[in-house]
Order: structure tokens, then sequence, then C-alpha cells
């Protein structure tokens, strides 16, 4: 696991500020899985998490509040600055006109897909709320969860459940089913597989076999990476600095290469992109590969 994760629930965000959350950090980039791969997005990710997988690669220690306002101030920048940072103009595909029922008028709407992740972003109950604002704003509003967290997603806001195993001194037991509520909203599934036959990741659980042949729903299973180290920038970092500020973590600290030297174990990963490959031919799912690691991107 990359951060320190210390596991949190619903009740550190009990006195949260109204219209407002705990964020990690924000970039604009390709969404590299699930129902939206290969798009242009721009990623919100929220602080903290209920759980702490041992293979996790993400960063979620850290954050700041925010308001709604200033979020949606700083997710404009961040899109826009994409291109002014390199001295060019901000294409038109950037943005559409849309007539919008409730003002009866034509306003701007963002042609890339908002993505909501963690951590475990619906340990935030001011999250909802924010999601409402946000459908008819961006081309398609996307969350994922773990299934552990119960609340009731928004419509039109595409649900991604992502489940997790129950770990003991950092080895996976077993899969943690999602709430019922999460399982029956949910849009799709996706999980990370391992090849190794003594985990539990090896397999996808027979429940979420039946869920697909019940619903005709998509399963996404992304190959498992496997790290010999820290990502060498991200290491630096930390080191030099220990609490980072918000455009740092969005930048150094989600940005991870598959071309790193050294930074993969390549024969392990050869195993489970194979492994994986062969599940998905044999049981009709998506394989669905982190395409931003390929590009070097956040």
């Amino acid at each position: 696991m990359f951060g320190t994760n210390i596991i949190t629930g619903q009740k550190f965000f009990k006195d949260a500020p109204p219209n407002s959350m705990f964020i990690t950090s924000m970039f604009f980039t390709l969404q590299g899985e699930g129902p939206y791969a290969g798009q242009p997005a721009l990623f919100i990710r929220l602080t903290k998490c209920n759980l702490a997988c041992s293979f996790c690669d993400t960063f979620f220690d850290d954050g700041d509040w925010m308001t709604f306002e200033e979020i949606d101030a700083k997710a404009e920048e961040t899109i826009i600055n994409y291109w002014k940072d390199k001295g060019q103009e901000v294409p038109a595909w950037v943005t559409n006109k849309i007539d919008h029922p409730e003002l009866g008028e034509f306003v701007d709407s963002l042609n890339v897909v908002l993505v909501i992740t963690g951590g475990e972003p619906l340990l935030q109950t001011n999250l909802m709320t924010y999601l409402q604002r946000q459908v008819g704003r961006y081309k398609a509003v996307q969350i994922e969860s773990n299934g552990t967290v119960n609340q009731i997603v928004p419509p039109g806001v595409t649900l991604v459940c992502s489940p997790k195993c129950a770990e003991k001194n950092g080895v996976a037991t077993k899969y943690l089913s999602p709430t019922t509520l999460i399982l029956e909203s949910a849009d799709c599934l996706k999980f990370v597989m391992s090849a190794d036959p003594t985990s539990p990741y090896s397999e996808v659980p027979q429940w979420a076999h039946e869920w697909k042949a019940r619903t005709g729903k998509e399963i996404y299973v992304s190959p498992m990476n496997v790290y010999n180290t820290f990502p060498q920038k991200i290491k630096i970092m930390h080191a030099e600095k220990g609490n980072i500020s918000l455009e740092q973590r969005s930048t150094v600290d989600e940005v991870i290469s598959f071309w790193e030297p050294g930074l993969l174990n390549l024969a392990e990963n050869q195993k489970n992109h194979e492994y994986v490959a062969r599940y998905c031919m044999d049981h009709g799912f998506r394989l669905n590969l982190q395409m931003h690691l390929y590009a070097s991107l956040a």
C-alpha cells in the first residue's frame, strides 16, 4: 500500500462543514478503466477509506476541506490549465452549449467525464448533494465505491462498484459483499485479479457471476499490478516535505508510469495480465487495463 491509510468510518465526517468535502487531489487525465475508459476526465479524489488494501497504489491520507464552490472553480481551472500551461487555447470541444430544462436557456457544459473516487467516497455524506449539482454540467458523472457504505446515488450518476477483500496481516482472506442497496444500484462491477491461486483475488466471486446473469450488466476485470517500490518522485517528495499541498498531491502523487525502470515486478505483472485476459475470455467479462499507467498520465 502506497499510503499509510488509517481505516476511517463515516463518523469521521459527521461534523463536516456544510456544502464541503475533504479533497485529496484533483487532476485532468484520461479515464483509464471502466465504462468511460479512454475518455478525457476530471478526477476528484476524496480523502480517507474504510479499508486498507495491501495492494492499493493510491495516496488518500491527506486532504483539504473545500466548499462546493471552491471545488467547482478548481475543477474548471484544472481543465483549462491543461492547455493554458502549454501556452495553448482551450479547444472548442471542451464545452458544449446545452438547453437547460430548468433555466430555460443555453448554458455551458463540460464535454469531459467527472470521476469521483477515493479512498471510499461514500464516507462523505455531503457528496450526494454535490453530485446532484454536477449532473448535466459534465458529459457524464461517475463515482467508484467499494460497495460497503450505503448512500443513495442520485439519478444520472454512473455507480461503479469495485468490491475488495477483507485482510488479515496484509493477506486477503475473503471478499466483502457489497450492501444490497449498492449492488442493486450499481451500473457495473469492477474487480482486481491476481494469478496467485491461493488468493481470493484469483476468482470473481460467485455472487458477482449471478449478478451479471440476472442484470445483464458488465463486469470489468483488471490485472493486479505488483510493485517493487514506490515511484521515485513520490519517495523524494514525501521524504523532503512530509505533508504536501493539493497541487503536489494532484501531480506527483497521482502520476505512476508503467515504464519507470524497476518500479514494477514485470514477471508477476505478466502472469497477472495473461491470467486475467484468459479469465475474461472464459467468463464473458471485459478486460480492463489501466491505460493511464501506460501513457504515464495521472
